[in-house]
């Protein structure tokens, strides 16, 4: 999860030579990752989908989303996986669009 944060670090500093370095640890720090079979799993910008791992800790409403859609806006922790299996289920931000209303039932005031 530490490697996660480093690369959203080094993303962000990625036009300064201190970016540039530790975008190289991070890179190394993946391969080994990568060669013990640990998985880091960032969703974001993914559609969300109610049946994925990760905990929700928020859901905003955005109406700029088409009607019924929803999308990962932000991981706050990833999930982590180890030979394919989910050792730490990450958190995510959700963004969707607003419910529409329910159409008014005959008879009821």
């Amino acid at each position: 999860m530490e490697c996660w944060r480093l690369r959203q670090l080094a993303n962000s500093l990625k036009h300064s030579g201190d970016g540039m370095v530790l975008a190289h640890a991070v890179r190394e720090i993946t391969e080994m990752l990568d060669e013990a079979n640990i998985g880091v799993v960032d969703l974001v910008g993914r559609s969300y989908d109610p049946g994925i791992v990760p905990e929700v800790l928020e859901v905003q409403i955005d109406p700029e989303l088409p009607e019924g859609s929803s999308v990962i806006d932000e991981t706050v922790s990833p999930t982590v996986t180890w030979h394919d299996q989910v050792i730490s289920p990450g958190q995510i931000i959700v963004r969707q669009a607003p419910a529409k209303p329910r159409d008014s039932v005959e008879g009821i005031a």
